[in-house]
């Protein structure tokens, strides 16, 4: 399924859904899908602050080029009610604006400043990736993350990944700022 609108009038779509503060559901080109609400976005990326039985769950940047659709229908509409009478909806308005989607080096190098690890979900041929750490440096064509397993152990030798691999990428999430803590 491919993207039923120009690239203008999608980018159009978004910025409404951004103005609306709208709970839409955001499909991937993997079949593949994000609910939550669009914040952010740029001819490179789109930032979506991701939800899950009504709580804000963190924060996902998703390659431009992989969003195909993006629904806002009844059921979305009663969900951002639901989300407004219970005063749900708080972003924080600082990570938004520090985020850059300029490029995937000034991303990258703006979560960085802000003192976040994150998990980037790539592919390299053909075999999903799945990276989470410290962000130990970016170039323009790559970023290092100091990758830790499900134990905390940090891994001996970082992950390197090229940004025209990366899928997506998921920081200020509670998984991530929690288990932090406790890496070995």
């Amino acid at each position: 399924m491919g993207k039923k609108y120009s690239d203008k009038e999608f980018k159009k779509l978004i910025e409404k859904h951004i103005k609306a503060t709208d709970f839409v559901k955001v499909y991937l080109d993997d079949d593949s899908a994000i609910f939550g609400f669009l914040v952010k976005f740029s001819d490179d990326f789109v930032m979506i602050e991701e939800s899950n039985e009504f709580a804000l769950v963190g924060t996902k940047i998703v390659p431009y080029n992989r969003v195909i659709s993006i629904r806002n229908n009844g059921y979305d509409k009663v969900s951002k009610a639901i989300y407004l009478d219970e005063n749900l909806i708080k972003f924080n308005q600082k990570i938004i604006d520090k985020t850059n989607l300029e490029n995937a080096e000034s991303l990258f190098k703006s979560i960085k400043k802000q003192d976040y690890h994150c998990i980037v979900e790539s592919k390299k041929n053909k075999k999903d990736l799945f990276s989470i750490g410290e962000i130990l440096d970016v170039n323009a064509k790559s970023v290092i993350i100091n990758n830790y397993d499900p134990a905390g152990r940090i891994n001996k030798k970082p992950d390197k990944i090229s940004f025209k691999n990366i899928h997506l990428i998921n920081f200020n999430d509670n998984y991530s700022k929690v288990f932090r803590k406790y890496l070995k």
